[in-house]
């Protein structure tokens, strides 16, 4: 990182300018993202902008992870880096992550590689989406440290990481000045990362399972899918199998199939988060995404059709509550 730059991020932080803070950082993730924040963070300056990583620094992980979780999050950025550059989006000659420079035959190859050029161009409120999604790769294990827990076998948990940590990006985003639509983007990345991965460990995938995915992550959901590849390329690092790596694109590209494939319609959700905290006053929260949960479930199978039935049952969940 350049001297100025470190140095106009550091008058920043002295004066608390968050506007200056969020324009700086997303201007770091909109080029070779990993290699800059590394910089920022060998300056001492990554954890003053996003406190809540600090304790990840230290926090380890299974031997199945070869990085500790604030090393692991650095990764996932460059991972993220260089799967959007193999579809056509950001900048060259991004940083390569471990995966890569042990595989450097690897490349990433889908059946929707048009489509997911075209999303990654959609911008997400003010900013480009590739930013935005780099940022859910760096905060998608914010919660880690407060939820590592030893299990009876000796092994460690991190249960429910994702739905605590899309809270805390949710409240970091907000407090660097994020708009509405942003904040619910980085979150919705955070929140339902271990989706995809928890649909492909199930005995029986269902349709209404994959529609309940897709209407839990709406315009995200590709985003959500593709960062599990990410994350797979950041755990693994260089004891990455070529053929694990293939599976997992294939089992992207099936879940794909679903809205972009040539006979499918997309799936557009009844009801969001803020159709939720507008009709009946919720605070951000994980009834907010149990909520929607079941909006989604009954969507898929057909119980209910309208925006309208979808806010009544809302309201009777609510209720029963």
């Amino acid at each position: 990182m350049a001297n100025h730059e470190t140095q106009l991020i550091a008058a920043a932080l002295a004066r608390g300018d968050t506007d200056a803070l969020r324009v700086a950082l997303v201007d770091l993730l909109s080029s070779d993202a990993a290699t800059r924040l590394r910089a920022l963070d060998a300056a001492g300056l990554l954890t003053q902008i996003i406190p809540a990583l600090e304790p990840a620094r230290t926090t380890d992980q299974p031997n199945v992870h070869f990085l500790p979780v604030l090393a692991h999050s650095l990764e996932a950025v460059a991972a993220a880096g260089w799967l959007l550059h193999q579809i056509g989006v950001g900048p060259p000659g991004v940083a390569l992550p471990a995966g890569i420079r042990a595989n450097p035959s690897l490349a990433y190859h889908s059946r929707y590689t048009v489509q997911l050029r075209a999303h990654f161009a959609e911008p997400i409120g003010r900013y480009p989406r590739a930013a935005l999604f780099k940022l859910g790769a760096l905060l998608h294990d914010v919660a880690k440290p407060q939820t590592k827990q030893l299990t009876p076998d000796g092994g460690v948990s991190f249960h429910e990481h994702q739905t605590i940590g899309g809270e805390i990006a949710a409240a970091l985003t907000r407090q660097l000045g994020f708009a509405d639509d942003e904040v619910r983007y980085v979150r919705t990345i955070v929140r339902e990362h271990m989706r995809p991965g928890q649909l492909a460990v199930l005995d029986t995938i269902t349709m209404r399972a994959v529609l309940r995915f897709f209407s839990a992550t709406g315009t995200a959901g590709p985003d959500v899918l593709l960062h599990l590849l990410a994350d797979h390329m950041a755990t693994r690092g260089p004891h990455m199998r070529v053929r694990s790596w293939i599976a997992q694109a294939e089992w992207i590209d099936a879940l794909l199939d679903v809205i972009w494939g040539a006979q499918s319609e997309p799936v557009v959700p009844l009801a969001n988060g803020d159709d939720l905290i507008l009709a009946f006053g919720l605070r951000p929260g994980p009834l907010i995404g149990r909520l929607l949960a079941a909006i989604g479930a009954a969507q898929a199978d057909g119980t209910i059709t309208t925006r309208e039935q979808a806010l009544v049952l809302a309201r009777r969940l609510l209720d029963q509550a």
